[in-house]
């Protein structure tokens, strides 16, 4: 009967690391598919920033060409327009860049947090080690007896 608390002790400890290490599986996928969701939306991005200026330059064509057929190429107040026009696009794509840039930082920022909430090996091996201790302190510091065999086994 004195192996019993060692028994308890080890079948405790096993589930504990057993648990530790499922946590942790699991939050390091969590992370992983965060991080995953961060870098598509980094590419995700970069083609709706290089969409927006595509479509921006093409826009900036048809008013160019408008502007040739009724002889408007050299006003000033044709120059502000398109000028205006210019800066309006690029500041278009500039915030779609800054948005998708702060998604993506928010995503990696997530997926730090929860690689740094997952459990440690450190407190499931102390909780392991105490509880074997405690089943030793329980039979009054005396190691189970029976020559290293199983109890009844001859």
């Amino acid at each position: 009967m004195a192996a019993l608390p060692f028994i308890a002790a080890a079948a405790s400890a096993v589930g504990t690391l057993a648990e530790t290490g499922q946590q942790r599986a699991i939050g390091k996928a969590q992370a992983q598919a965060t991080e995953e969701a961060a870098r598509a939306v980094g590419l995700e991005t970069t083609a709706q920033v290089e969409a927006q200026r595509r479509e921006a330059r093409r826009l900036a064509g048809e008013q160019r060409a408008a502007g040739a057929q009724m002889g408007m190429l050299e006003s000033p107040t044709f120059l502000d327009v398109t000028a205006q026009s210019n800066v309006a696009a690029e500041l278009d794509s500039l915030m779609l860049a800054y948005q998708g840039e702060t998604q993506r930082k928010s995503l990696m920022t997530e997926a730090a947090m929860t690689r740094a909430a997952r459990p440690k090996w450190g407190p499931a091996i102390l909780s392991a080690g105490t509880n074997a201790l405690m089943a030793f302190a329980g039979t009054g510091g005396k190691l189970p007896s029976g020559g290293g065999k199983a109890a009844g086994v001859k």
